[in-house]
């Protein structure tokens, strides 16, 4: 039997080269255009007034479609709905490194909002958390128009 063939020596005789244009589409685009503006953007469905962020194009309870019309601004107030604590990551070989100081992804509800973000938690420690506690939107000190001008939520 033949032994697997070693995938990262594998050369392809035919030339390959990929050039396309790739969109998040427009309520994407807008999200984040609005946060290099420390705006936090939301979807609200016209049809049962669920309200979705990220926007998303269709209402994940009632189907109906959104638009550009739909898009709410939310205030960066947030609760806490749950949270897990990082003490390992991952090293890029194959292995984890001990983390010198743990790190906080949490389950945010924004205010305003029916679905939850997961982002990382500052300013605060584990055992400075509990369920429901108010928190904040904390913006990156220069904002640029890209997901990471949300730098974290901390305890308002």
């Amino acid at each position: 039997m033949d032994p697997k063939p070693n995938i990262t020596e594998f050369k392809s005789p035919i030339p390959f080269e990929a050039h396309f244009t790739w969109s998040v589409g427009v309520l994407m685009e807008k999200f984040i255009e609005a946060l290099g503006e420390k705006k936090l953007l939301a979807s609200k469905c016209p049809g049962c007034g669920y309200v979705v962020v990220p926007p998303r194009n269709r209402c994940g309870k009632c189907c109906k479609e959104m638009g550009e019309d739909d898009l709410v601004e939310l205030s960066g107030k947030a609760t806490l709905a749950g949270w897990t604590v990082g003490r390992v990551r991952l090293d890029g070989a194959g292995g984890w490194e001990d983390l010198e100081v743990p790190e906080i992804i949490a389950a945010v509800k924004p205010e305003g909002a029916d679905s939850t973000l997961y982002m990382p938690l500052g300013e605060c420690g584990e055992r400075d958390l509990s369920p429901g506690m108010a928190l904040v939107l904390q913006w990156r000190g220069e904002t640029t128009g890209e997901i990471a001008d949300m730098a974290y939520f901390k305890p308002a």
